[in-house]
């Protein structure tokens, strides 16, 4: 394991684990590469103020010309001046090139996949992330600490026009919305199958950014909803996702 002075950015939930996505992303990563690395836990109601005192840069603009700030972010203090880095993308690539494995074969992302990989996340996004508010609006909130539930429904409400309760889907839509979801991930199996070689990940047996992406989604909806968005997801596909799942266990430790 690479010594290091990382301090990684999380969001704080009333579990024991994070449940967002781009976190995960990053946490993989850290774990696959075997760097130490320190978790500073944040409710979103402070990401911005916690990332202003501490430096770390926005990660995109809102139409009215505010700096947005999110997580994760990453403070890498081994060397000087440190490394201060904000989306998950980003601190990917930075890891990739500072802590560079001298087996090619454990690249997360050689340069020459990532036009691959930024496609396989615009589709991932899509067909997958992008739908899931939805039917998963509430199971989210559950999961938020008490300060964060009050500051995500009046920011959800406000951009939707309408109560959470509300946005959710129910019924016959519910299930429907839930068939799109599902028939998104088979093709992703299926997709997997056509691979040619052993190990249940994209590459075979190590980590991929499409591995980062994919196992960070199903993470979250594992942790966010245990019982509808992960029971409906790994009873698909011949049981992919649970080999999948367990395939990227070694790397899922939460520090």
């Amino acid at each position: 394991m690479a010594v290091t002075k990382i301090i990684f950015l999380d969001i704080l939930t009333v579990l024991q684990v994070p449940t967002s996505p781009n976190t995960w992303k990053v946490r993989l990563t850290l774990n696959y590469k075997e760097l130490t690395y320190e978790t500073k836990w944040v409710e979103t109601t402070d990401i911005e103020s916690v990332c202003k005192s501490l430096g770390i840069p926005p990660t995109s603009m809102l139409p009215d010309g505010t700096p947005k700030y999110t997580l994760p972010a990453l403070i890498d203090n081994t060397f000087t001046p440190p490394a201060v880095l904000s989306d998950s993308n980003t601190i990917i690539e930075y890891l990739e090139r500072t802590y560079t494995d001298p087996d090619s074969s454990r690249a997360v992302c050689p340069p020459a996949s990532r036009a691959l990989h930024a496609i396989f996340e615009y589709h991932v996004t899509q067909s997958i992330t992008g739908q899931l508010l939805p039917v998963m609006v509430m199971h989210m909130y559950d999961k938020k600490t008490p300060r964060d539930r009050i500051h995500f429904r009046q920011r959800t409400e406000a951009a939707f026009g309408k109560k959470l309760e509300d946005i959710e889907l129910k019924g016959k839509d519910r299930e429907e919305h839930w068939n799109k979801i599902e028939r998104a991930f088979d093709l992703l199996a299926t997709s997997m199958r056509a691979r040619s070689g052993a190990g249940e990940l994209f590459t075979g047996s190590n980590l991929s950014l499409a591995d980062c992406t994919l196992g960070g989604l199903l993470l979250a909806l594992r942790y966010d909803s245990p019982d509808e968005a992960w029971m409906k997801v790994s009873s698909r596909s011949n049981g992919k996702w649970i080999r999948y799942m367990a395939a990227l266990s070694k790397w899922t430790a939460v520090e």
